[in-house]
C-alpha cells in the first residue's frame, strides 16, 4: 500500500471512530440530557354537562398534573394527578387520584424533522385514591410514549394511554427548575 492510501485509510478510520462512539453512547447520552424533573401546567377542563352539575356542583373543574422525575440510567417515574375542584376552587372529597408508571427509557425509536421519539418501556402503573390509602390498582395494558425536541430541549411530549382509551391524553412538560434528580427510582 502506498503512503497516500495509508494515510487515506488512518484519515478514514479517525473520522469513523468518533462517530461510531457517539453512536454506541446515545441511549446513555439521552439518559443524561433528560435526567431531571419534567412538568406540565395543570390542565384544568370544565366540567358543565348536566351530569357534572349534578355531581360536582356549578363551575366544577377537572384539574390534571403531570411530573416526571428521570434518573441518569433511564429510568423515570411519571405522576399523573388528577381531581375535581368545585365553584370555589376547593377539592371535591374523593376525587383526587395519583397514578404512578415506572419507566424505562431508552434510545431514540424514530426521528423527524425536530422530533426524536423515545424507545419507552412500562416497567409497571398503578391508580390510587389518598383519600381511601388501601384502595389501589394496577393499570394494565397502559402504553406511554415520549418525544424529545432538538429546538427546544427544556420540552418533552408525553402521550399516555389505556387499554380502553378513557383517560388518555398528551401534555408538554418542560424542565422544572431547581429540582434535582432523585437517585430512588
Amino acid at each position: 500500500m502506498s503512503r497516500v492510501q495509508h494515510l487515506l485509510l488512518a484519515l478514514g478510520m479517525a473520522f469513523a471512530l468518533p462517530t461510531l462512539s457517539l453512536a454506541a453512547e446515545s441511549p446513555a447520552a439521552t439518559s443524561v440530557a433528560l435526567a431531571g424533573t419534567w412538568q406540565s401546567e395543570p390542565d384544568e377542563t370544565p366540567l358543565s354537562s348536566a351530569l357534572d352539575e349534578s355531581v360536582w356542583g356549578k363551575n366544577a373543574l377537572a384539574i390534571r398534573s403531570v411530573q416526571m422525575t428521570v434518573g441518569p440510567t433511564g429510568d423515570a417515574t411519571l405522576t399523573v394527578s388528577r381531581r375535581v375542584v368545585d365553584g370555589r376552587r376547593h377539592t371535591v372529597h374523593g376525587s383526587p387520584s395519583v397514578e404512578r408508571i415506572q419507566l424505562s427509557l431508552g434510545p431514540v425509536r424514530n426521528s423527524t424533522d425536530v422530533r426524536s421519539d423515545l424507545t419507552v418501556s412500562v416497567k409497571q402503573a398503578e391508580r390510587r385514591y389518598p383519600d381511601d390509602p388501601g384502595f389501589t390498582w394496577a393499570i394494565e395494558g397502559l402504553r406511554v410514549g415520549v418525544t424529545t425536541f432538538s429546538d427546544d430541549p427544556a420540552k418533552l411530549e408525553i402521550r399516555v394511554d389505556t387499554r380502553e382509551g378513557r383517560d388518555s391524553f398528551w401534555e408538554t412538560l418542560r424542565r422544572a427548575v431547581n429540582k434535582k434528580p432523585s437517585n430512588t427510582h
